[in-house]
């Protein structure tokens, strides 16, 4: 049994608590990512009555909306209020699964003597988010209860605010019928083709074959449809949390010159890497904050395809980013995180100290000594695997080379290759 809150349109949410004057009016939200043409991101149901509609261009927007209030996104603010909201909610269940920002799934299972029936517990979690919000965002919640996160995602866009929905298991597939194929969690071109076969309902798409979706849609039909019907039901997978390293630096003074910042974001990832929390942890994921001058926030993010602790590795793509989308104002602090991580940054030695290029001999005291290039000596994992291959195969599958001729015209006369014995 799983437990959905969702608050729609989170972010235009938070900055209409900032700005509660707002409220009443057509407003609209920049698309965080920027660049060259911002478009709309979130809008009020006054500026969707005009017509405005999200990823229109501003010129668009503003011919069809005149009076229309544009605001600048501040992803920092957002980041830190859905933060408060996941941690206030793990004090009811400790399996938490954060979905985009404003949506949060809660595995209940077994819970019922802890917090009560369903109802009680959906009430004490919009009254835990009474506590970190404004009475007005926290009422904006919607609840849904269902079993498997998609049932659970359903009931809650199926609720209305103070109204939450509580779906039974034997009711699943009744009340998942009549709601719109777009809730499901599948690729926009599965969607689009959907819509052009006339399939608008999760009971007609559950009508169909399942042959039929498979032999057009692949695994993802196949997968759509056990959604539809009730059947597949996802449990909730808990966060892995790692805690993120975090550092700041004041700019001597506002400043949005790429020369500058560069220079800044050099500084913070060597302090960042320094951080005693930071080593032996390989760096899969960076995010750069920027306090605009006026209020504000800028941030770019990269995840890296391979996790490292090179700062030359992870300085190159975030300048990038800053090249594709330039904060939109003078900076007046940046600030570096590191939220994912990778295995170890540093790999033991498949060879022990000493050993595989030297040869003990005598010494004239009587001392010992080595030689280089004397009989081939492994151990450590390296030895341990040799070893295992060793007995199940019955002869070592290892070669060494070894220099016989390293001057000889021949090619085949200058190394040889000798069985490497653990």
């Amino acid at each position: 049994m799983t437990l959905c809150l969702w608050l729609p349109t989170f972010e235009l949410r938070l900055e209409l608590v900032r700005s509660p004057e707002l409220d009443a009016t057509s407003v609209a939200l920049l698309d965080p990512a920027g660049g060259q043409r911002p478009r709309i991101w979130q809008l009020s149901a006054r500026a969707a009555e005009a017509g405005v509609q999200p990823g229109m261009l501003i010129s668009r927007a503003v011919a069809l909306c005149p009076a229309l209030t544009l605001l600048e996104p501040d992803p920092t603010h957002y980041e830190t209020a859905f933060q408060e909201m996941l941690e206030a909610l793990e004090d009811i269940s400790p399996l938490l699964e954060p979905g985009e920002p404003g949506r949060v799934f809660l595995g209940m299972e077994g819970l019922e003597r802890v917090h009560g029936p369903p109802q009680r517990q959906m009430t004490l979690a919009l009254e835990r988010l009474l506590e970190i919000f404004p009475p007005a965002l926290a009422a904006s919640t919607r609840a849904g209860w269902a079993p498997g996160t998609f049932g659970a995602r359903v009931a809650a866009a199926a609720a209305r605010p103070g109204a939450p929905v509580h779906v039974p298991d034997a009711q699943l597939p009744t009340f998942l019928a009549p709601r719109s194929v777009s809730l499901l969690p599948v690729s926009t071109s599965l969607m689009e083709r959907l819509g052009r076969l006339g399939v608008s309902t999760l009971g007609e798409l559950g009508r169909l074959p399942e042959e039929a979706l498979v032999a057009q849609f692949g695994e993802e039909g196949r997968q759509a449809r056990r959604w539809a019907l009730g059947e597949r039901r996802d449990p909730v997978r808990p966060r892995h949390r790692p805690r993120p390293i975090r550092v700041t630096l004041d700019l001597p003074a506002p400043t949005g010159q790429e020369a500058v910042l560069h220079a800044a974001l050099d500084r913070l990832l060597d302090r960042a890497l320094s951080r005693p929390a930071r080593r032996g942890r390989s760096i899969g994921g960076i995010r750069l904050n920027g306090r605009l001058e006026g209020g504000g926030s800028w941030q770019v993010e990269v995840v890296l395809r391979e996790p490292s602790a090179l700062r030359n590795r992870l300085v190159f793509p975030l300048r990038n980013r800053i090249g594709l989308n330039p904060p939109p104002r003078a900076v007046e602090s940046l600030g570096v995180e590191f939220f994912a991580f990778g295995p170890a940054s540093t790999q033991t030695d498949l060879f022990a100290p000493g050993h595989g290029t030297e040869r003990k001999s005598a010494g004239m005291n009587g001392e010992a000594s080595y030689e280089k290039g004397g009989p081939y000596h492994i151990s450590g994992p390296l030895g341990s695997a040799v070893r295992e291959l060793t007995l199940k195969l019955g002869v070592s599958p290892l070669y060494r080379v070894v220099e016989v001729d390293p001057w000889s015209r021949i090619p085949e006369r200058r190394n040889a290759l000798l069985k490497l014995e653990p």
